[in-house]
C-alpha cells in the first residue's frame, strides 16, 4: 500500500508539472509529454503480444508511434480550429501531415517486411497486426487527449476525462465492494458488478454538476449529464477491452513502470476510449 501511495503521488506530481509548464510556457511541452506516454503504451502492449519481435523491430515500432503521434496530433488541432473556432483550414499543412504519415507508414511496413525476410522465422498473424496496428492506434488515441488538453478550456475537459475515468472507476469500486451482487461481465472481469457500474456513473454525475457550476459552462446541464452517462459507459468498455487483452496474454498488468499501479496502459485504458469520443463531441459542436 505504501508503494502504491508513493507511486501515485509521484505520478500526480509529474503530470501536474508537465501541465503547469505547458500551459505557462508552451503547450508543446504537454504534447511531447503525451507523445512519450503514447510510445510507452505502444511498447507495453507489444511486449506481451509480440513474442518473436527483435529489439530492432520493437524500436522501429516505437519510433513510428512517435512520428505518427505528431502527424495525427497536427491534423486534429487543425480540424479543431476549422470546426470549433471557424478558422480557415490550412490545406497545405494538412496535406503535408498526411503525406508524412503515409510516407512513414510505408517505410515502417517495408522495414518490418525486410526484417521478417532476413530473419527467416515464422510469424504469428496476431503479432503482425500488433506490430503494424498498435503504434498507429494508440498514437491516435493519445493525440486526441493532447488536442483536448491544449485547446481553450483544456483544464475543464481534462477534469471531465478524469471524472469519466478515475472518478467513475473509484465510485464503481466502492459501490461494488459494499453493494455488488450481480456480475457485470464475469468471464472478462470477475470483480465488476452491475451495482458498481451504476454507482460509478452516479459518482461521475455528481462531479459533472460540480464542474459545471465551477467553470460556468454554457452547455445545457441536461446535455452534460447525458454526455456523462455515455462517456462513463465508454470508459467502462475501454477498461473491459484492456481486460480482454490482458486475459488473452495471461498478465495482470501491462508492465511495472509505475510500482503498485502497473503500466501506462493500466492507468489510461479507459481514457484512451473516452478521449476520442469526447473530442468527437467537441468537434461536432455538442460540447463547447
Amino acid at each position: 500500500m505504501k508503494t502504491r501511495i508513493i507511486s501515485a503521488a509521484v505520478m500526480i506530481a509529474v503530470v501536474i508539472a508537465a501541465l503547469w509548464a505547458g500551459l505557462k510556457y508552451n503547450t508543446l511541452i504537454i504534447t511531447v509529454f503525451i507523445a512519450i506516454l503514447a510510445v510507452a503504451a505502444s511498447y507495453e502492449i507489444m511486449q506481451h503480444i509480440v513474442k518473436t519481435g527483435t529489439v530492432f523491430r520493437k524500436t522501429a515500432a516505437c519510433v513510428y508511434a512517435a512520428a505518427a503521434f505528431f502527424c495525427v496530433c497536427d491534423i486534429f488541432h487543425n480540424s479543431y480550429d476549422v470546426l470549433v473556432k471557424n478558422i480557415s483550414m490550412d490545406i497545405k499543412r494538412i496535406s503535408y501531415c498526411l503525406s508524412v504519415l503515409l510516407l512513414i507508414t510505408i517505410l515502417y511496413v517495408i522495414l518490418f517486411t525486410l526484417s521478417v525476410i532476413f530473419e527467416k522465422k515464422e510469424f504469428n498473424i496476431k503479432e503482425i497486426f500488433a506490430l503494424l496496428g498498435v503504434p498507429l492506434l494508440y498514437s491516435t488515441a493519445f493525440a486526441t487527449l493532447d488536442c483536448i488538453i491544449t485547446r481553450p478550456q483544456g483544464i475543464y475537459y481534462l477534469l471531465l476525462v478524469i471524472n469519466f475515468s478515475s472518478v467513475c472507476d473509484t465510485g464503481a469500486y466502492f459501490t461494488g465492494v459494499f453493494f455488488g451482487k450481480h456480475k457485470l461481465c464475469e468471464h472478462v472481469s470477475p470483480k465488476k458488478t452491475v451495482e458498481g457500474a451504476v454507482g460509478g456513473i452516479a459518482a461521475s454525475l455528481i462531479i459533472t454538476v460540480v464542474l459545471f457550476i465551477a467553470f460556468k459552462v454554457s452547455v445545457n446541464i441536461f446535455i452534460m449529464l447525458g454526455v456523462t452517462v455515455v462517456m462513463c459507459i465508454v470508459g467502462m468498455l475501454g477498461d473491459l477491452f484492456a481486460s480482454i487483452i490482458k486475459r488473452s496474454v495471461g498478465v495482470k498488468d501491462y508492465s511495472n513502470l509505475i510500482p503498485g499501479h502497473g503500466g501506462i496502459l493500466d492507468r489510461f485504458d479507459s481514457i484512451l476510449f473516452i478521449s476520442p469520443a469526447l473530442l468527437s463531441l467537441i468537434l461536432l459542436g455538442v460540447l463547447k
